[in-house]
């Protein structure tokens, strides 16, 4: 009997918890099972779709950290020619969805003999970077929108 006991109440525990993970997610699954923003409900201190535009475009490269509640997306050093590899840290600074709130670096190595030395950070890059996070971003943003 305690047996059935202790069963029934860590089976409501775990149902209990369930549901908790499905407000704290901050991404539904639509009728296609692609990820859609939420607004309400959402663990996100910064422009959700900002974040949700930055992990898009950085998801060629693998993620050394991501903290949706600081808005800061680091990736891992990824070898894009034989003598270069580069590193995108992505910062958000608001709920706004504004080019003020998105600041891009790009860090660079070069490949001098057998070491790789730190180089000028890639300026154009970020810039290109964010100008690609910051248009994706207002696309999620109208096709919010135009569902609701």
């Amino acid at each position: 009997m305690k047996k059935y006991l202790c069963l029934a109440v860590i089976s409501v525990l775990f149902l209990n918890g369930c549901s908790y993970m499905q407000n704290w997610w901050p991404f539904g699954d639509d009728a296609a099972g692609k990820e859609t923003i939420q607004d309400e409900g959402s663990y996100l201190a910064v422009n959700p779709y900002l974040w949700q535009a930055s992990l898009d475009k950085l998801a060629f490269m693998p993620l050394a950290s991501s903290d949706a509640k600081g808005g800061v997306i680091v990736t891992e050093w990824k070898k894009f020619a034989s003598n270069e590899q580069l590193k995108v840290v992505v910062n958000i600074y608001s709920q706004n969805l504004q080019a003020n709130s998105l600041k891009v670096e790009v860090y660079k190595k070069m490949l001098k003999g057998n070491t790789w030395t730190e180089a000028a950070p890639d300026e154009k890059l970020a810039l290109e970077t964010e100008n690609a996070i910051l248009t994706q971003a207002r696309e999620l943003y109208h096709r919010d929108v135009m569902t609701r």
